[in-house]
């Protein structure tokens, strides 16, 4: 971690220990799941520390069998926007979450969220098996409850007044998990049509954060009628994109840009292509950002022995998110970002405010 992220520290510190954030309010949907956590054992004493170990194992048994053997770590809430929305809660905002918690009633596992989170339920979730190892993590899931959820059986469930209710008023608005929801490009469209034209002022523009999440199995032609659709959001938000480095590669093909320039260039491409306010990419050992004007990049609080990774974005876009409401510069926002990530990636569990500043001091205090 370099100098600048620890000079950078005290002021963030002092901007939290100021600053109040319980009238801050968020509407996040739409998906929700039950993530078992799994690590892969390589024998009856060790786990395998990488995912190219395993990736090894599994080639030196091309057109054989094996068993491989998975211990359960944990069952948690799942889902993007959950994570998210759970993050933001314990971090002191006041949050909406509309997802697939289970029906007809919210199953007991969502009752562990943040008590500033409000739940609203639309489907069933999805079950998710995460395989993580000390560099990465492989998540496998069956989609069929998510290919279910249409901008019709939102309505349905909630009714236009209602949505119109939730959203309104809210200094936040983000539809999480592009990639996995099959009709997620039509619910977007549904609230632009029916919802957004009297449910915000387009002079108000509170933020808008959407993360496209792995867009491996959508096509091009899908990738570009949402990053359409984000420029009509722009009537009614600021637009804050945040993006992986696998997730900006999936995008640059998309709108056919090279992937091989520098930083610098590719967000600024992605930037303009995207219709965006902020663009950040977020990486395990840095994160880069662009707000049209400045060009920022931050390393990390990298965690060599993660307790838990699965979630660790969420938490990153969670900080990125309440971050547009401190007196932060860009560069600032990064830190607040990466240290929310960090925290997580390194104990588990999202902070709140007063453990985000111990952490953040005994860091600056190690490196000083």
């Amino acid at each position: 971690m370099n100098n600048r992220v620890i000079a950078a520290i005290p002021g963030i510190v002092l901007e939290l220990q100021q600053k109040n954030v319980s009238d801050i309010n968020a509407f996040l949907g739409f998906d929700a799941s039950i993530d078992n956590i799994v690590r892969v054992a390589k024998n009856k004493n060790e786990f395998y520390a990488d995912s190219r170990q395993f990736g090894e194992f599994l080639i030196s048994h091309e057109k054989t069998s094996c068993g491989i053997e998975l211990r359960t770590q944990q069952s948690k809430i799942g889902g993007n926007m959950v994570i998210t929305g759970n993050a933001l809660g314990n971090l002191g905002m006041k949050v909406t979450c509309v997802g697939t918690f289970g029906l007809p009633e919210i199953l007991p596992v969502f009752h562990s969220m943040s008590g500033n989170c409000m739940l609203y339920t639309v489907g069933e979730p999805i079950t998710a098996t995460a395989l993580e190892f000390n560099d990465t993590k492989a998540i496998m899931f069956d989609p069929d409850p998510y290919d279910k959820l249409t901008w019709d059986v939102i309505k349905n469930h909630l009714g236009t007044d209602r949505i119109k209710e939730l959203i309104s008023g809210k200094q936040l608005v983000s539809f999480l998990n592009w990639s996995e929801i099959e009709n997620s490009s039509l619910i977007w469209k549904g609230i632009l049509d029916e919802i957004l034209p009297s449910a915000i002022p387009s002079k108000e523009h509170p933020w808008f954060l959407s993360d496209f999440s792995d867009c491996t199995r959508r096509s091009k032609k899908e990738i570009l009628f949402a990053i359409a659709l984000l420029n009509e959001f722009r009537k009614y938000f600021k637009i804050l994109i945040s993006l992986n480095q696998n997730e900006a590669d999936l995008i640059l093909g998309a709108l056919d840009l090279p992937p091989n320039d520098p930083d610098e260039h590719i967000i600024e491409k992605l930037f303009t292509e995207c219709h965006a306010d902020v663009l950040v990419i977020h990486r395990t050992q840095d994160a880069i950002a662009f707000d049209g004007v400045t060009f920022q990049k931050c390393d990390t609080f990298y965690c060599e022995n993660p307790t838990l990774l699965t979630g660790g974005g969420d938490n990153f876009n969670a900080g990125l998110c309440l971050s547009r409401f401190f007196n932060f510069n860009l560069f600032q926002s990064l830190v607040f970002a990466n240290s929310v990530s960090g925290y997580y990636v390194k104990t588990g569990t999202s902070p709140d405010i007063a453990s985000l500043i111990e952490f953040l001091k005994q860091h600056n205090l190690t490196q000083v």
